[in-house]
């Protein structure tokens, strides 16, 4: 998926936050919870989203989704990763 088509994405599900974020090699963050729905698209490297069944991974152009309250950690691998996430509040 193109920036612009994500982009267009989240204006049509109402999101209320999108921001671009960077990571540097070796992020790692603890299992935690969101009280907000975000996808993110994954816009350079490698973006590894840890879920109760096992890591994940997602490279340039690929999306994923963690819903509000799900329990979760984020990490990245040997190289950096800049992602654009949306973020929906309630």
């Amino acid at each position: 998926m193109t920036e612009d088509d994500f982009r267009e994405l989240l204006a049509s599900q109402g999101c209320d936050d999108i921001r671009e974020n960077s990571y540097s090699a070796g992020h790692s963050t603890e299992l935690h919870t969101h009280e907000f729905d975000a996808q993110l698209l994954v816009l350079e490297g490698e973006f590894i989203l840890e879920l109760e069944d096992g890591k994940h991974t997602f490279k340039a152009g690929e999306t994923c989704q963690v819903l509000s309250g799900t329990v979760h950690a984020e990490h990245t691998g040997e190289v950096s990763a800049r992602t654009l996430a949306g973020l929906t509040h309630f």
